[in-house]
C-alpha cells in the first residue's frame, strides 16, 4: 500500500511539471493581425496602414534628405486607453530572420516613430525603415505597440506587408506628421 501511495504521488508529481507554465509564461504580447487597409485595435493602439512604398531617396518637408533604400509606410495612429502610455514606441518590420526598427533619423516631425498618441484623435504619419538593398523581398511583418522594448503583456498589432508588389517610387517626399481629417 506504501509503494502504491509513493508511486501515486510521484506521478501526480510528475503530471505536475507537465502542466505547469514555465516561468516566463504570461510574457507574450497579444497579437492582433491586420490586413493593410484594415484598422487594427490593441489595448492602447488603434492603427490602419494606408499606403506602403519603396524609395530610393526620401526628402523631408523641412529639407533633410537622405539617399538609400528605403520602406516608407504611410499610416493612421491613435491611442485607445491612455495619453500618458500612448507613445508609438515600438515600430519594427520583421522580414525573414532579421527586425528592422522604425528609424530615428531625420526630423522628428516627418515620422510618427515615438510620436505621442492622443485617445480618439488620430494622427497620419509615416514609419521609414533603412533596409539592405537586397531586403526589399518576400514578406514582411510591419508590428506596432505602444511602449518601448519588450511588449510583453501588452498588445501588438501585426500587419503583414508584400514587399515584392510594393511599389518603388524612386525619390519620396515625406510629409509632416498631423492631425488625421475625418
Amino acid at each position: 500500500m506504501t509503494w502504491l501511495l509513493a508511486i501515486a504521488l510521484l506521478g501526480g508529481a510528475w503530471a505536475v511539471t507537465l502542466l505547469a507554465p514555465s516561468d516566463d509564461a504570461g510574457r507574450d504580447a497579444f497579437v492582433t493581425e491586420v490586413a493593410p487597409g484594415e484598422r487594427g485595435v490593441g489595448r492602447n493602439i488603434a492603427a490602419t496602414v494606408t499606403d506602403v512604398r519603396a524609395a530610393s531617396s526620401i526628402t523631408a518637408e523641412s529639407g533633410w534628405h537622405a539617399e538609400g533604400d528605403w520602406l516608407v509606410v504611410d499610416l493612421t495612429a491613435e491611442a485607445t486607453a491612455s495619453q500618458s502610455s500612448g507613445i508609438l514606441g515600438a515600430a519594427t518590420l520583421r522580414i525573414g530572420d532579421r527586425t528592422f526598427s522604425a528609424t530615428e533619423r531625420g526630423p522628428d516631425e516627418m515620422t510618427l516613430y515615438r510620436t505621442q498618441l492622443v485617445p480618439g484623435v488620430p494622427q497620419h504619419g509615416s514609419l521609414l525603415f533603412e533596409l539592405p538593398d537586397t531586403a526589399l523581398h518576400g514578406i514582411g511583418v510591419l508590428r506596432l505597440s505602444t511602449g518601448y522594448g519588450d511588449p510583453w503583456g501588452d498588445s501588438v498589432l501585426e500587419i503583414p506587408i508584400d514587399l515584392d508588389a510594393v511599389e518603388h517610387a524612386g525619390a519620396v517626399t515625406v510629409d509632416d506628421k498631423g492631425w488625421a481629417k475625418p
